[in-house]
């Protein structure tokens, strides 16, 4: 996959960054409309999609998925003043 999708604030990144090949959604969209909205941008970008889903320049499809942080486990919990 080529294109990347970011989920920030809007306006705190452009909607397209073509040095990154990344795509910028609003973090609080649902499902529908976060492949609603990453389509509308590759269109706008001129790549074909499909007729559901939305793929990359080079076919493959986009990960929608929110990325959620990695938890830390108890032992590596950070402690002030220690």
């Amino acid at each position: 996959m080529c294109i990347r999708v970011r989920f920030v604030s809007i306006g705190t990144a452009p909607l397209f960054d073509a040095v990154t090949q990344t795509i910028a959604l609003p973090p609080d969209l649902d499902h529908e409309h976060t492949v609603t909205a990453a389509r509308a941008v590759l269109s706008e970008l001129a790549v074909p999609q499909p007729r559901f889903g939305a793929v990359c320049f080079c076919g493959e499809p986009l990960d929608l998925a929110p990325q959620i942080p990695q938890q830390r486990t108890g032992e590596q919990a950070v402690t002030h003043g220690a």
